[in-house]
């Protein structure tokens, strides 16, 4: 009788720690929702040689050649090593740097020390930063327009920049 007893206790415990663990999993999903942060891979283009790819932080939003667009003038984005075939390009190639020895030595791509540029040139806006341990970066720019996206100095892809000013215009120029 005593250890049907505790049997019962034991799986009432587990049952509402099951409970407990669950609810506690949908806040976490509920907050991540209002965030509105989505994780986009942006497209590189065909040049781009080196083991990474890039994520930037932003809305579902594309433009019309399926861009991501980031709305505010703060781009924040991950680094993120991508599957090597061939790493040729690594050893003296362009801007490889402490990633290409890193490679090397462990056989694996580091996403902390990568040099991210993000620039546009008809207007000379241009931010640089170096990412974290994780990967992470963040650039904050100038204007508001279509800027390239350099990862280690070889150009990786585009972004474009949309502020509430612009969307605002866009706006007014539809309803004309």
């Amino acid at each position: 009788m005593r250890k049907m007893k505790k049997t019962n206790i034991l799986l009432l415990l587990i049952l509402i720690g099951s409970v407990s663990i669950a609810l506690g999993q949908e806040k976490q999903i509920s907050m991540s929702n209002n965030d509105n942060a989505v994780r986009s891979k942006i497209a590189a283009v065909n040049n781009f040689k080196l083991p990474y790819s890039v994520e930037i932080f932003s809305g579902n939003e594309r433009d019309q050649k399926n861009r991501t667009v980031v709305n505010g003038l703060t781009v924040k984005g991950v680094i993120v090593s991508s599957a090597v075939s061939s790493v040729g390009n690594l050893a003296g190639g362009a801007g490889g740097g402490a990633s290409s020895a890193s490679y090397a030595a462990t056989g694996r791509m580091s996403n902390s020390k990568v040099k991210i540029t993000i620039s546009q040139p008809e207007t000379g806006d241009e931010a640089s930063t170096i990412t974290d341990e994780n990967g992470n970066f963040s650039v904050t720019l100038k204007h508001d327009t279509l800027h390239t996206i350099y990862v280690n100095g070889v150009e990786y892809g585009q972004v474009k920049l949309k502020t509430k000013h612009d969307t605002a215009k866009n706006s007014v120029s539809n309803i004309r």
